[in-house]
């Protein structure tokens, strides 16, 4: 092998040595031998295993430098790789490196021994170099050995990168089946043991690696299949041909099926001989799934294009018809052998077969999709109906059109519609004009604005002004603009109804006019956004100036109305419609939610026993001349009451003197009524409350005169029970002369002997109202009861003491009051009263008599007890005195 040149390509050899990556490595035991044997051969202190890179050279081992790289010099590089052996005894006389730092300098290096590192292409990388800080020399047998160690260590260099590409390698095949994660990768022995399980045979059947290596791959098979010897058949049949395809249901870990497809492959030794089996399965479940669906869609789609009430046709590449439903055929009752070719444009109305024959072969020559409306007749009945033709090419993967597809849709009774519109349309423009009425249209999405003329004068604003929405805003009032802006807002939001309905006024500023518009319009949205505002506008001003009129005038009466609390009423005779004012409510209770309309209604809730009478009055002067009614009735209230009402009414009457409405007011006088009745009442009491104690006190006087015998007695006697009768009547006086409580008549009766002491006299009972008539008499009975005690008995003394006890007694069939007057400690009763004095005979008369009571009076020797009881309902009636 001859020595390299000086000009060897140097970017090539600096490739090379980077493709052994030995540069910047690591100390290897094997090169580490390689540098201590160099030095025990030659026996020099200094050994080293050197690659020369770009401005440096590399120690992979040393033996006696201490460094792992140093420096190197143009000139030294060329001379060390230009030599298969150099051989230097004494480097301070070579002028090669004479110069070199490493010689002049430390390490003073003086001898130097090296045997090129050269791969199989010749290309110099390093040397196998002894050194020596004193010249020294070699033998032959020196020099051999360091170049058999220079060849060693380039076996050494090619075996280490052999051995790394086979690592990169075996990594990059390791890499490759772990990423392929879609497909399970298992290898195994000739039994049919697992010996390498991918990444991607744990994502797809869920075993670990460590859970199958060693065990039978046959798990992931079905059980029938491995009952039927599946696994055993695959790897024969992969034995004989070389593989085995695979399509079947496989098992998960889980125990659940899916659905693979793959093969299985013997691995074979570099001698052909077969090691083991490579399957390889990927889950095609879903897919599986889905042709199924696309099967069953393509089915629907034929089932669908079969029974479509649409033409559907199919077209060859050249567009001849090859294809057409059944709808086709019904259509133009011919045969699928009759429309062959150009067979089907017999079906086209004559005037327009030319035209549709020249876009159809502008589109097979252009490869392009059309639309047309076609005329086709219809054999039932020869009429021609107006179709939508539409048609496109089917292209393939290479863009190249295979086929044609097309559909055919009849719009016979759309273009008949729309031929109708364009008519109602005419008819509306006309309508337009008729009735003063402008039309606006609003392009949302241009933002343009449109006005006719009308509507353009309605602004003020001459027949060619330019418009939009700021033209539109600045002409309306001030007062307005928010509200007309608004209802722009609301009529093009996507979440309303589209409607724009709005009445505003404009202003000229060129002549200050004000006028009332109303404007009405529909938005039209597409995909829910807003793309046109139409409509139209018209002048109401004169209609707003009347209703303005109206409104106050209403207001007026509405004012006048809630002024009073007369319940107003407006009868329309021709509809016999009856309107209210809100004191029908606030009056009489009854809600505008009940209240029939009507004048029945009203006639309905008249007093039965007024109601003809008013239905008489009434009509006799509405079928009369007059134009004035009033009456008075009893009207009946929400709550069931009846209220007295004066009502007065004024009739309206046409040209001809018919009468068609009238309008009135009901007064409620109930409580003049009530007034006037009280008023009778009191003056019947007062008349009979009179009279009655005229009869009272003239009995008095007359028992009192009778039985006396001292008229200073007589005197204080009438005198005392006049003054007894005089607190009754305070008390009665108090309450109206209708009821007063028992306690204050006793007290009434009694306050002139309990004065000096009041617990001699002890009293108890329940409150009871006693009517006027009860408590008169039992004011006299207690008053004459207290007399006598104070002259006769338990109060004539100082020890003696009165009970006074009543209470009301429920049994039988009405409750009873029962009273009792005991008296104690007072002198003894040693017989029965010879005669009974005008006092017992004043209690009887006065208690028995008027109330229809019982009185007993017993005389026992501790003392009088008396006892009164009567009914409890004659102790509180009160018909009966106004009846007296």
């Amino acid at each position: 092998m001859g020595l390299p040149s000086q000009t060897t390509d140097e970017f090539a050899r600096l490739r090379a040595l980077a493709g052994y990556d030995i540069l910047d490595t690591p100390r290897e035991r094997e090169f580490d031998d390689v540098a201590e044997l160099a030095a025990e051969i030659c026996g020099t202190p200094i050994a080293v295993v050197s690659f020369i890179d770009e401005g440096r050279q590399f120690f992979k081992a040393e033996v006696g430098l201490g460094v792992r790289e140093t420096p190197l010099e143009t000139s030294c590089r060329q001379a060390i790789l230009q030599s298969e052996f150099l051989y230097v005894p004494d480097a301070a006389r070579d002028p090669r490196f004479a110069c070199s730092p490493p010689v002049t300098g430390m390490p003073s290096l003086r001898f130097y021994a090296g045997a090129l590192l050269r791969t199989e292409e010749g290309i110099p990388l390093g040397t196998v170099c002894v050194l020596d800080t004193r010249p020294s020399a070699l033998t032959q047998g020196q020099q051999a050995g360091l170049r058999r160690l220079a060849r060693q260590t380039m076996a050494l260099l090619e075996a280490r990168r052999s051995a790394r590409v086979q690592q990169i390698q075996k990594e990059l095949q390791e890499r490759i089946l772990d990423s392929a994660t879609d497909y399970a990768i298992i290898a195994m022995d000739r039994a049919g043991r697992v010996t390498r399980w991918s990444v991607g045979a744990e994502r797809v059947l869920g075993w670990r690696e460590v859970e199958m290596l060693g065990d039978p791959a046959h798990v992931f098979f079905t059980p029938e299949d491995r009952e039927a010897g599946r696994p055993e058949a695959e790897m024969a049949l992969a034995l004989e041909q070389g593989f085995a395809p695979d399509e079947r249901w496989h098992l998960r870990k889980g125990g659940e099926r899916f659905w693979a497809t793959g093969e299985m492959m013997p691995l074979k030794a570099a001698d052909g001989s077969a090691q083991g089996f490579v399957k390889i399965l990927r889950d095609r479940t879903r897919q599986r799934a889905e042709a199924a669906d696309r099967g069953a869609s393509e089915m629907r789609f034929r089932s669908l294009v079969e029974v479509s009430p649409q033409v559907v046709w199919f077209g060859d590449a050249g567009g001849e018809i090859t294809y057409c439903n059944p709808t086709w055929y019904a259509y133009i009752g011919l045969t699928p052998g009759d429309t062959d070719g150009d067979g089907w444009t017999g079906a086209i109305h004559p005037d327009h077969r030319e035209r549709v024959l020249g876009v159809w072969k502008q589109a097979v020559a252009t490869q392009g999709p059309y639309e047309i409306e076609i005329p086709f007749r219809r054999a039932s009945d020869g009429q021609y109906r107006w179709f939508l033709a539409r048609g496109r090419p089917v292209r393939g993967e290479a863009g190249t059109v295979e086929s044609w597809i097309g559909i055919a849709i009849d719009i016979h009774d759309r273009r008949q519609a729309e031929d109708d519109l364009r008519r109602t349309r005419e008819q509306l423009r006309l309508a337009v004009e008729a009735t003063g009425t402008g039309v606006f249209d609003y392009d949302l999405v241009s933002d343009e604005l449109k006005w006719d003329a009308r509507i353009l004068s309605l602004y003020g604003l001459p027949p060619d002004a330019p418009v939009d929405l700021n033209v539109h805003l600045a002409r309306v009032h001030p007062d307005d603009r928010a509200r007309a802006d608004e209802a722009v807002r609301a009529a093009v939001d996507p979440a309303g109804d589209g409607v724009y309905d709005v009445t505003y006024r404009t202003v000229a500023p060129e002549d200050g006019i004000v006028r009332w518009v109303s404007a009405k319009g529909q938005t039209l949205f597409e995909d829910g956004r807003p793309v046109r505002l139409i409509g139209f506008a018209r002048d109401v001003t004169e209609s707003r100036r009347a209703e303005q009129a109206l409104r106050e005038t209403e207001e007026r009466y509405r004012l006048a109305a809630r002024a009073t609390n007369d319940a107003i009423w407006d009868w329309h005779f021709a509809t016999n419609h009856v309107r209210w004012n809100e004191a029908l409510q606030v009056a009489h209770g009854h809600a505008p939610d009940a209240v029939e309309p009507t004048g029945d209604w009203w006639i309905g809730h008249i007093h039965p026993d007024d109601r003809a009478r008013i239905d008489t009055s009434i009509h006799a002067v509405i079928d009369g001349a007059g134009t004035v009614w009033a009456d008075e009735y009893r009207f009946l209230r929400a709550d069931g009451s009846y209220a007295d009402i004066l009502d007065r009414g004024y009739v309206i009457r046409d040209k001809g003197g018919r009468a068609v409405r009238m309008i009135g007011a009901m007064l409620d006088i109930s409580e003049r009524k009530r007034a006037e009745e009280h008023q009778r009442l009191l003056t019947g009491e007062l008349q009979h409350r009179v009279k009655n104690t005229l009869a009272l006190v003239q009995a008095i006087a007359s028992q009192t005169l009778r039985g006396a015998g001292d008229i200073n007695e007589m005197r204080e006697t009438f005198a005392a029970r006049l003054i007894s009768l005089g607190h009754t009547h305070d008390i009665l006086t108090q309450a109206s002369w209708t009821e007063a409580p028992i306690g204050e008549v006793v007290e009434g009766a009694l306050c002139v002997h309990r004065q000096a002491d009041a617990s001699r006299i002890r009293i108890s009972g329940p409150n009871v109202l006693l009517s006027a008539k009860a408590a008169l008499s039992l004011s006299l009975a207690l008053h004459e009861l207290a007399t006598n005690a104070a002259k006769y008995g338990a109060l004539s003394n100082e020890g003696g003491v009165v009970d006074l006890r009543w209470h009301v007694v429920h049994a039988g069939d009405a409750p009873r009051f029962c009273l009792t007057w005991s008296e104690q400690g007072g002198p003894p009763i040693l017989a029965q009263p010879a005669r009974r004095g005008f006092g017992s005979r004043l209690i009887e008369r006065s208690f028995a008599a008027e109330v229809g009571g019982e009185v007993r009076l017993i005389y026992a020797p501790t003392g009088l007890t008396c006892r009164l009881e009567a009914p409890l309902a004659s102790m509180q009636e009160r018909r009966g005195e106004a009846a007296a």
